[in-house]
């Protein structure tokens, strides 16, 4: 029987099936800052998710320059909430967050770009998808102004609002934020590239 996949507490990714539960590393989530969430599905595209995504977490060979993310208590609350299962505390604590870092005299990009995508994947998480997608859409919105259309973490957020596009059975908006991503990578790493075979894959499974 299919089990579900999540990404645990700053990137591990941990698998649950029958009861029991395991962890192996995927990707460094204090470096990509973002976080992937992922529901069961059928064994094929959850195979070919999980390898297409993993790359999206890969930093450019030369890193633009950002203040340094700060992983507060109220983050790692927000966190185990969410590892816990405990949506709507993870949301009002991931909430909180957003509030306190947006009432700043001068916010830092990367902690509210952070910060959305972590509430996004919550909300994402307790099913309610319209609000996940405005702030996923939000913490877009900051990378594209900061780091530019063609930053491997641009193809993560769009990878991210693919998956809830996925959950909510909208294949169409799906393909298409996958098909973004995809070409942040051709473009960017070239078409022998893992990443980009991976991103292709998935579309290839989903155009099926």
């Amino acid at each position: 029987m299919l089990g579900s996949l999540g990404y645990g507490r700053f990137g591990n990714l941990r698998y649950r099936a029958n009861g029991r539960q395991g962890r192996r590393p995927l990707f460094n989530l204090l470096e990509s800052r973002d976080h992937f969430t992922f529901y069961p599905m059928n064994q094929a595209i959850l195979l070919t998710l999980m390898i297409g995504l993993a790359g999206c977490a890969g930093l450019d060979k030369k890193p633009v320059a950002a203040p340094e993310l700060v992983i507060t208590p109220g983050i790692k609350a927000a966190q185990q909430a969410l590892d816990a299962g405990t949506y709507a505390l993870a949301a009002r604590l991931s909430a909180a967050q957003v509030a306190a870092e947006e009432a700043k005299p001068t916010p830092s990009w990367v902690q509210l770009s952070f910060l959305y995508n972590q509430l996004g994947v919550t909300l994402h998480n307790a099913a309610q998808y319209a609000k996940a997608l405005e702030y996923h859409q939000k913490s877009l919105a900051i990378k594209l102004k900061q780091l530019g259309p063609g930053h491997n973490d641009v193809a993560t957020s769009y990878n991210n609002m693919a998956v809830v596009y996925y959950a909510k059975k909208d294949l169409a908006k799906a393909k298409e934020y996958f098909g973004k991503a995809y070409t942040v990578f051709l473009k960017k790493l070239g078409p022998n590239h893992p990443d980009t075979k991976s991103a292709k894959g998935t579309l290839d499974f989903l155009n099926k």
